[in-house]
Order: structure tokens, then C-alpha cells, then sequence
């Protein structure tokens, strides 16, 4: 019959060929696909990278920050760019310039710091953050698809910081005397302010300062300058068993 093609007695693979009888590749061998190899990045230049980062922004910034060229303008110029956003950049062009002989042995230091963390982590005393600040201090070398962990990699120069400076503080306290008096009662006095922070909760500023050789803590409407000694005027609120003295109703007075 025209059209038809008689294939009794026909293998499988006859039949098959048949239907490619047109294809020109069929006979040709397939070449095998070889996926590019990723580039590799020892610990000790992403590390020293993330602390060049921080160095050069003089700090840690999440996102990018800009500012208006002129008050008035609508035109903004970027005066910070983002940590991480930096950190990637380079290792995308395996730029490694930025770095200093400082920057390499502070970036030990800062992965140092939280591979220390192994007996709490082996204790469960780590929260998420901090148990994934330790599995990335614990990665010896990471690759292009590693973009999370240079991203977490970028602040924790800064995390070792605040946790470095938290440890001081409290070895301070350990050795100070707690104010002498008891709850309600009025305490004047001049202060160094050890740390001011923002909460948005609260819509206020956490302040924690030396008052002689106590420390105290107060919420306070406005931010005050670390290391600024400022005299004050406050009741207390709380002692507490470390030695800590939480003030209310805290008034400036020069």
C-alpha cells in the first residue's frame, strides 16, 4: 500500500532508525558536557576580604547608603557601599588588592573568635545566629555558589568586635562595687557612656555608662555620645545581682 512500509520481521531498532531515517546525528557520537569547574576561595583570603571591607567602611552596613549631592537636591551620590555587596565584587573579579598585611591577621583573629565557640556549640548553647557564624568560621574553603556565606561572612568582623568589647564590659562589672542605696532612691552623679543604642520597640535609647566605679543602665529620649561624660539625675529602679543598677526617670543636669 503507498504510504506504508512493510516491517514484519523487523528488529525494534529497525523500526527506530526508520523514524530518524532524516536525523544526520544519529550515527554521530554525542560529545559529553563538562560543567565548568568553580573556582575555589581559601578561608584566610575570604576572611581578611570581609575585614578589609569593614575597615574601609569603617563599620558594617547591610545595605548601601546613599546621600543627597546638595540639600534641596533630588540627586543622591553612594557614599557606602555594602559590605557584603564589596566582598563579592572582589571575589567575582578574584580581586584581592584591597587587603593589607592587618587586614589578614585581623581576619584570623575575627574566625578565630567565633571558632572558639566549639564547646558551647558541642553544648547546644548556641543561638542560630551564632551557630551559623561557627559553620562558616569552620569552612576552610569556599566556592561561587558560597553567596550566603559571604554574605554572613561580611558582618561578623564586626560581631567579633561587639562580642570582644560585651566580654571587657563584663570582666569590668565582675570588679566594680554596685551603687550603694536602695530602690526609689534619688541618685545624682557624672557618668561615661559605655554604650547608647537605638530600639525601635521602645522608641528610645538604651544607655549603660560608668557612674565612679558602678555601672548603670537607663532608657533615656535621646542618644548620648560614647565615652561623652555627661552629669546626671535618676532613681533607681533595679540592683541586680551582678552588680548592675538600672535608674528611671533620668534627667540631664550639665
Amino acid at each position: 500500500m503507498p504510504g506504508f512500509v512493510d516491517v514484519t520481521g523487523w528488529s525494534s531498532r529497525d523500526v527506530q532508525r526508520l523514524g530518524h531515517a532524516d536525523d544526520d546525528y544519529e550515527d554521530t557520537p554525542r560529545k559529553a558536557y563538562k560543567a565548568r569547574p568553580q573556582q575555589t576561595f581559601t578561608a584566610e583570603d575570604v576572611w581578611a576580604l570581609a575585614t578589609a571591607a569593614d575597615r574601609i567602611n569603617e563599620g558594617y552596613f547591610k545595605e548601601d547608603v546613599y546621600e543627597y549631592v546638595a540639600e534641596g537636591s533630588a540627586d543622591m551620590r553612594l557614599v557606602k557601599t555594602a559590605n557584603k555587596s564589596l566582598v563579592k565584587a572582589w571575589l567575582r573579579d578574584n580581586d584581592f588588592s584591597a587587603i593589607t598585611a592587618e587586614d589578614r591577621e585581623a581576619g584570623k583573629n575575627y574566625r578565630r573568635h567565633f571558632t572558639s565557640y566549639t564547646m558551647l556549640a558541642l553544648a547546644g548553647g548556641l543561638n542560630d545566629f551564632q551557630q551559623q557564624a561557627y559553620k562558616i568560621a569552620t569552612i576552610e574553603s569556599f566556592t561561587g555558589r558560597n553567596m550566603l556565606e559571604f554574605a554572613i561572612v561580611s558582618c561578623l568582623p564586626s560581631i567579633a568586635r561587639r562580642d570582644a568589647a560585651k566580654q571587657e564590659i563584663k570582666r569590668e562589672v565582675y570588679a566594680s562595687e554596685a551603687i550603694r542605696g536602695s530602690i526609689g532612691e534619688v541618685v545624682v552623679g557624672d557618668i561615661v557612656v559605655v554604650d547608647s543604642r537605638y530600639s525601635q520597640q521602645y522608641e528610645k535609647y538604651r544607655i549603660q555608662a560608668r557612674m565612679g566605679e558602678s555601672f548603670i543602665d537607663f532608657w533615656f529620649g535621646e542618644a548620648l555620645v560614647k565615652g561623652e561624660s555627661y552629669r546626671i539625675k535618676g532613681k533607681i529602679k533595679a540592683l541586680r545581682d551582678d552588680k548592675t543598677t538600672q535608674l528611671n526617670f533620668v534627667k540631664k543636669i550639665g
